[in-house]
């Protein structure tokens, strides 16, 4: 598993396959192998996939100061693990807060994106308090695996073991610094306007507050938002069998694979 080490901290992720680099960012918890478990690679053949452990995950280094893991700290990392697999241009699929990183990467350095799916709800332009600071004590006084299974159980089916299992796998503190590190980034809608590249934003309807999906791919030059019927936050990313294909019909129109590749 190749590794690259910025500013002090080692950042490892896998590279697999060839053909155009999709890099793939996951959430608050979890590690790069949650998307090739739930089937997002074997839906996207053809590819060259960049799954990444960002700080505080998987076999990334733990940072334990909170300036670590302020947002623009996690943007950097992007960029230098595309440089460090030698990608000029990546499709980018984030889920959670993964999604958010990419949003941001993308208004900032849009010559590196070739198009986005975000999966999870986004913030509604008139939010003026994204909770964060509350949800990272919530997380430190009950402990990240009970807040997941609270998440969990609040939604129209449980996640599976696996998901848990690999998401549960973040300490508490590293997912409770993220949270709390990105209190005072910009809201999402600040970057929408800017974003250049096609953008896709899949999420479940009991996380759609007050339309902000839809209102988001109104903002965006170029997106759409596919809000899934009864399903939330955790469903949106592990249900693949219906995730899956519109990704794959998303990425097939904005970047699409080489008749060779899909043989």
């Amino acid at each position: 598993m190749p590794a690259v080490i910025r500013d002090g901290v080692r950042l490892h992720y896998s590279d697999n396959g060839s053909g155009p680099a999709v890099f793939f960012h996951t959430g608050g918890g979890g590690d790069g192998t949650m998307w090739q478990a739930a089937g997002y690679l074997d839906a996207l053949p053809g590819r060259r996939h960049l799954l990444f452990d960002h700080r505080g995950h998987g076999q990334s280094d733990q940072p334990q100061d909170l300036e670590a893991h302020r947002l623009d700290e996690y943007i950097a990392d992007v960029i230098a693990v595309l440089d460090s697999a030698g990608v000029d241009r990546a499709a980018m699929v984030g889920y959670s807060d993964g999604a958010r990183v990419i949003y941001a990467l993308a208004a900032r350095h849009p010559g590196r994106v070739a198009a986005i799916v975000g999966i999870g709800g986004v913030a509604h332009p008139m939010d003026i308090d994204n909770g964060r600071r509350e949800l990272a004590a919530e997380v430190r006084q009950i402990g990240f695996p009970e807040w997941l299974e609270q998440v969990s159980a609040s939604e129209t089916e449980p996640a599976p073991h696996w998901l848990m299992e690999n998401l549960a796998a973040t300490p508490t503190e590293m997912f409770a610094l993220e949270v709390e590190g990105w209190v005072d980034a910009p809201n999402e809608f600040e970057n929408f306007r800017r974003i250049e590249a096609p953008t896709l934003i899949v999420c479940g309807e009991l996380e759609n507050t007050d339309g902000a999906a839809e209102l988001a791919a109104a903002a965006l030059s170029n997106g759409r938002a596919q809000v899934i019927p009864g399903f939330g936050h955790m469903q949106a990313f592990w249900r693949t069998d219906i995730t899956a294909p519109l990704i794959s019909d998303f990425l097939a129109r904005y970047v699409g694979v080489p008749a060779a590749k899909q043989l």
